[in-house]
């Protein structure tokens, strides 16, 4: 009988041994479908999260609405890597998500020449979003900016409709508005995952988004990075003896619209239910509105109290 002893095979001398976990994003609500967008890898000695470096594919599936996705998943990226950074180990044993379409896999152990190998490895291996060409991965980035920079649907009318309603009844409050918002130009964002607030006032802090009935996969992807952005502005806010409420806006049709059909309201009514989940588990106010007066009323209320 052969007998094989632990010294018959070579030693692997100068690896590592890791836990890691694939990060996984579910872009369209209800389905299954998910994608690799990172891979982290982490042992004693520190960690580190490989990331998705070709994006760009994701226009063969979702067209214009690939960069909302995009948006996600770097947001999702951004933070589970402080938690990384913060918590180790803990980070893949009790994972914390941000939005409710993104999941940690399945936790392995792996060894290679360093962690930053193991995670490549098996971001090579799992992943449809990563190429460990440099000339695919800097082709991606430089879509992802451009993309971001000039969005291929036109921008959403809703938060300058606000403005223009609030600043008729109390002009000094458009001081509260960004920059973006109040000079009307496309967001630009050196940073992708970067915190943008649309209206930052003295009692209450504000994103607005439209809930499309034509597209409103992309649109409640859009609404759950700005109630992650609201999340983190609001855990960044410092001192004060009273705290800014933190509010996501959402405009949507009535159920009574004669224009939309009861599927459409339905599914309307059901993207909002995932959006009151997330808001609750993020501990941010969603407050669902029909018209630009009465998400103007709100606010004008708000800041007057």
């Amino acid at each position: 009988m052969l007998s094989l002893l632990e010294t018959d095979f070579p030693a692997s001398t100068g690896f590592v041994r890791a836990k890691w976990a694939p990060l996984l994003l579910r872009p369209i609500l209800g389905s299954p479908e998910q994608f690799v967008i990172g891979v982290g890898a982490v042992n004693q000695a520190g960690f580190h999260l490989e990331r998705a470096n070709s994006f760009v594919r994701l226009t063969c599936l979702f067209a214009a609405d690939a960069n909302s996705a995009v948006l996600a998943a770097q947001a999702a990226l951004d933070a589970f890597e402080a938690d990384l950074s913060s918590r180790a180990i803990a980070a893949l044993a009790e994972y914390q998500p941000v939005f409710s379409g993104v999941v940690l896999g399945d936790v392995g152990e792996a060894e290679g020449p360093s962690l930053q190998s193991i995670a490549a490895s098996w971001m090579a291996s799992l992943s449809s979003l990563y190429s460990a060409s440099p000339e695919i991965a800097l082709t991606s980035e430089a879509y992802v900016a451009a993309d971001v920079a000039e969005p291929a649907r036109p921008r959403d009318r809703l938060p300058a409709l606000i403005l223009e309603y609030v600043v008729k009844r109390r002009p000094g409050l458009d001081q509260f508005f960004s920059e973006e918002i109040r000079e009307q130009h496309a967001r630009r964002r050196t940073n992708i995952s970067g915190v943008h607030i649309d209206f930052a006032g003295s009692r209450i802090v504000a994103n607005f988004g439209t809930l499309s009935v034509s597209h409103h996969v992309a649109s409640v992807g859009r609404i759950k990075q700005r109630l992650w952005e609201l999340k983190v502005d609001r855990d960044s806010e410092k001192g004060g003896l009273a705290k800014r409420n933190h509010e996501m806006i959402v405009q949507h049709p009535a159920k009574t619209d004669p224009q939309f059909s009861e599927k459409q309201i339905q599914r309307i009514e059901d993207a909002l239910g995932a959006l009151r989940e997330q808001a609750d588990q993020e501990e941010i106010g969603l407050r669902p509105m029909h018209t630009i007066n009465e998400i103007g009323d709100h606010l004008l209320a708000k800041e007057a109290a």
